[in-house]
Formats: structure tokens, sequence, C-alpha cells
């Protein structure tokens, strides 16, 4: 099974299907993202799909492929809880040279956090505007 297919096998498993949807509009956005280097697009798209999973639902750590670059990306992605949002986008932004597939993720899940403007309040629209200027 591809790492996509893996990906869609368990994002449907595990999320609802709010947090579903939301991860195959950021795959999308990832797919059709020019900028993305054609041999990280596979991994792109299944961390696109994936990355909510550590956050949102009782996904095993342990379930996950044995891919330590893809692995670092979802860890990458997963913020702490005790750790504040911006350090978090300036982690993901120090390490985009040696995990880009958790840069261009992180930007496609912004994208998609700010497109609802009909349930996006102020205080969310600032966070991700915020988090573009150091992603940028």
């Amino acid at each position: 099974m591809s790492l996509i297919g893996y990906a869609l096998v368990m994002a449907r498993k595990f999320y609802d299907a709010k947090t579903y949807n939301h991860a195959l509009r950021v795959a999308t956005y990832v797919a059709e993202n020019p900028m993305i280097h054609e041999e990280n697009m596979e991994n792109c798209i299944a961390l696109a799909i994936m990355h909510d999973l550590w956050k949102e639902t009782d996904f095993p750590k342990s379930a996950m492929k044995n891919e330590l670059r893809f692995r670092e990306c979802l860890e990458l992605l997963t913020k702490p809880e005790d750790m504040d949002y911006i350090v978090y986008i300036k982690n993901i932004k120090e390490y985009s040279d040696i995990n880009p597939e958790a840069y261009w993720v992180k930007m496609a899940d912004i994208k998609d956090h700010l497109f609802p403007t009909d349930v996006l309040t102020e205080k969310l629209k600032e966070k991700y505007l915020a988090a573009l200027s150091y992603l940028l």
C-alpha cells in the first residue's frame, strides 16, 4: 500500500467527519502547490492527510509506518500542549530545510483555517496571520 493509501485508511479510521474533510482540503492545497518538488509530493500529501492524527485522535504512535523522516515531520506538526503557538511555528520554519514537507503542510493547514470566513473569529485570524509572518 502506498503512503497516501495508508494515510487515507488511517484518517478514515480515526478522524471524525469534520477533521477528515479538513485533512483532505489540506492535502488538496498541497497537491496543487507548484512550489513543492515532485520528489516530496507523496510525503507531503500523506502528511497533510495525517497531520492532525496525534493531536486530534487516539492514533497510536506505534501504528505509524516506520519511515523516520515522515515520522519526524508528523512530530514537528504536532504542537505539544505546553508549547506556545509561535514557538511551535518557529520550530517548523527552523527545520524547513531538513523537513520541507512539514513546512508546506503547515502553510496549507493555515490556508484552510483562514478560509471559512463565516466561522473565523478575529482572534483566530490574528493567530494564523501572525504564524504566516514567521513562516514567510
